[in-house]
């Protein structure tokens, strides 16, 4: 009896293994992936969850790292703290520091880490445009990877709606032109998705369609193995208007956005929506599967017409059409721009809704709002609109506020932190401090944990280095009033002699002393030499470089425009000569490295799709969003240059042409000869269509010292 039981608990013992070590194969094949120095170095082992908060254990024993985890997710992040906290390796998005290291650093007495948030959220509908537009399965690779290690476990995941509207509307005889019609090119996804336009860069193609629910599928499934959940896009009504032709009676019009007219939003209570939402839910699960269980999509997203529509009558036809199909499922809300309104949420099963507080490092919005009355909401930052280039991030407010809503009388709704950037390819310590929050019960000392944070980055503490980063918090990392946002570059401005934004809604003031913020980074510089093999330090020397040249620009633009108020034709001579020289040396220095470049991203455009055609359109679309970004028939769209960026080859082909113009004009005005106005919106729509000739200009080292010198002096 006895050595049947033994057989029994060893069979038992043995298949708990198994399924653990299955459990966490998503998480070793990350290891394979990033550090393939730790691929047998390290082993996973479930931890039984006694309560509700995630937990992770990290020990080493005969030269093996030990991670136990109640989880995928947060096992996940135990690897990531080691290679932190012991390895000093990290990873990010601009630049990766995940060398082996010489000796496996051994953890004296076990390490626990109780992760109080259940929610870690990433990522902005922009964000899908502004960065992912043309991502292949490497770029989505090293981005679920980083969002792993860093703890996200939900995750916005529109990729791949395309073929759920399209099987949907074919039901409802819409045309196969109309659909066509309906869905946007692949960079402008995320305003259709909306409600804000329809259509905008496209009519794309079926193997584009069929080619994104493919990634889609691959996407869902890679989430799943790091315990990521997928917030979906969830239906809420907007509809093609070409289903005003035959049900006119079933929708409210959403008037216009900007320029663009909005799709049409169903009216709730009608048979049409019921129907509609069935085929959409239903499609939903025939290519993206069941096991679903977060959805967004916002009602009347910055604007929109409630007409004769009880707001709350919608609000309650969407959430019952989702629990319907997907029972337990939640709506996941933006807050942002006044929404979500109290009526949309006054009938709602507030247990399966989720608010994603957007600008938490800006407003109170939950405070203001009594947590949205009194439902689960996410906290969260977004930090850059649009992915302009521009160091910002208010780290002692973000620590501040984070503490703040963890210890109000709100607590209780607080779910989690999240990042919402518009665009992810920039300052990421803003990111790893917000997602830092999960694992610490109290206010985070910036000033302490930075001396963690360089360290990782770089690969090792240095004294230059810190002290710099102690000036850039008081400078770009200010935590400044509520009305500034990153300073922009007037380079990338369109032309005029009242430039105070590049951005319709930026700003171009700096709310920092440049000379000190220039002192930081000739502190920075001193430690070039020790760390000349490091890519993160590469990344972040020549952001700081931009940064510090972006500001002499400011200063020549207003010196420039000093000349052309007192009339004086010598002084603007030389004022505009510097400005010109000072944009091209800026094209010269972002040349040198490749997270600046126009190259980077017209290189993924190129490649984008299986066709000539997808490929074409792609390109066109990355030119489009860099430039005027539409409306083409309104040169007063609100929206050009909203995503300007400050890159070598855009500073060289556009922006400098354009500013030649401008100086061009204004060296006959100066002189009193009256000149017609440069037409920058028509240059912008003619740079997009053709196809951009650029020769970088590569520096040696000796040249490469001129630059700095020059730019640091």
């Amino acid at each position: 009896m006895k050595k049947h039981i033994l057989l029994l608990l060893s069979f038992w013992l043995t298949t708990v293994m198994g399924m653990a070590d299955n459990r966490f194969a998503g998480v070793q094949s990350l290891v394979d992936r990033r550090v393939p120095w730790l691929k047998d170095k390290v082993m996973f082992e479930l931890l039984p969850q006694t309560d509700k908060v995630e937990t992770f254990t990290l020990a080493t024993h005969d030269g093996k790292l030990i991670i136990k985890a109640t989880g995928e997710n947060v096992a996940c992040m135990g690897l990531n703290h080691y290679l932190e906290d012991y390895c000093h390796r990290s990873m990010s998005h601009m630049g990766d520091n995940l060398g082996p290291v010489n000796r496996l650093p051994e953890i004296t007495s076990p390490v626990t880490r109780r992760v109080d948030m259940p929610l870690r959220y990433a990522l902005n509908y922009c964000t899908f445009n502004y960065t992912m537009s043309f991502y292949q399965w490497e770029d989505w690779e090293h981005e679920l990877d980083w969002m792993a290690l860093h703890g996200v476990n939900l995750m916005l995941m529109p990729i791949g709606m395309e073929k759920v509207w399209q099987n949907t509307l074919r039901k409802f005889g819409v045309t196969e032109l109309q659909i066509r019609n309906f869905i946007p090119g692949p960079g402008y996804t995320a305003w259709w998705l909306m409600g804000n336009l329809e259509g905008w860069g496209g009519p794309v193609s079926q193997t584009f369609i069929d080619g994104q629910a493919q990634m889609a599928r691959r996407l869902l499934g890679r989430m799943e193995a790091l315990g990521i959940r997928p917030v979906m896009q969830g239906f809420y009504g907007m509809v093609s208007r070409s289903i005003r032709d035959r049900h006119a009676d079933a929708v409210i019009p959403q008037g216009m956005w900007g320029f663009f007219e909005r799709p049409d939003i169903l009216k709730p209570t009608g048979k049409l929506f019921g129907d509609m939402a069935d085929v959409y839910y239903h499609e939903m699960k025939k290519l993206y599967g069941t096991n679903l269980k977060y959805f967004g999509g916002d009602l009347f997203h910055e604007g929109g017409l409630t007409g004769t529509l009880n707001v709350s009558d919608c609000g309650l036809a969407v959430q019952s059409a989702m629990e319907r199909h997907f029972p337990g499922s939640t709506w996941v809300l933006q807050g942002w721009s006044g929404n979500p309104k109290p009526a949309l949420l006054a009938k709602l099963n507030r247990e399966k809704v989720l608010v994603v507080d957007l600008f938490g490092e800006n407003s109170e919005v939950w405070e203001q709002t009594q947590a949205y009355g009194g439902t689960p909401f996410i906290w969260c930052v977004v930090s850059n609109f649009g992915e302009q280039c521009g160091m910002y991030g208010k780290l002692q407010r973000i620590a501040l506020q984070i503490d703040k809503v963890r210890h109000s009388p709100y607590k209780n709704c607080l779910k989690g932190v999240g990042i919402m950037p518009e665009g992810i390819n920039n300052n990421p310590v803003v990111y790893d401090l917000v997602l830092h929050a999960p694992m610490t019960d109290g206010k985070i000392n910036v000033e302490e944990w930075l001396r963690s944070y360089i360290t990782y980055r770089y690969g090792a503490f240095n004294e230059d280095i810190y002290a710099a980063w102690l000036i850039f918090l008081q400078t770009i990392y200010a935590s400044v009033p509520e009305k500034y946002g990153l300073p922009e570059s007037v380079f990338c401005a369109r032309p005029g002699t009242k430039v105070v934004n590049t951005s319709s809604w930026g700003v171009r003031a700096r709310y920092y002393d440049m000379d000190f913020f220039k002192e930081g980074v000739k502190r920075f510089m001193k430690a070039r030499a020790a760390f000349s093999n490091s890519e993160t330090y590469s990344y972040d020397m020549f952001d700081l470089l931009r940064q510090v040249q972006s500001d002499k620009g400011n200063r020549a633009y207003d010196d420039m425009i000093a000349a052309i108020e007192a009339k004086d034709v010598a002084r603007f001579e030389r004022t505009s000569d510097r400005f010109l020289h000072l944009l091209l040396r800026q094209d010269t220095l972002l040349a040198q490295s490749k997270g600046f470049t126009l190259d980077r991203w017209l290189g993924k455009a190129a490649c984008f799709g299986k066709t000539e055609g997808d490929r074409a359109l792609a390109l066109k679309n990355a030119k489009m969003q860099l430039t005027f970004w539409g409306p083409d028939w309104n040169p007063n769209t609100t929206v050009h240059d909203y995503a300007a960026k400050e890159w070598s080859g855009m500073l060289k082909t556009l922006y400098y042409e354009e500013w030649k113009m401008f100086v061009d004009v204004w060296r006959q005005r100066v002189r009193g000869i009256e000149m017609i106005e440069p037409d920058y919106y028509g240059y912008q729509i003619a740079w997009s269509k053709k196809p951009v000739n650029y020769t970088p200009v590569k520096l040696n080292e000796v040249q490469m010292e001129a630059l700095v010198a020059d730019i640091l002096r």
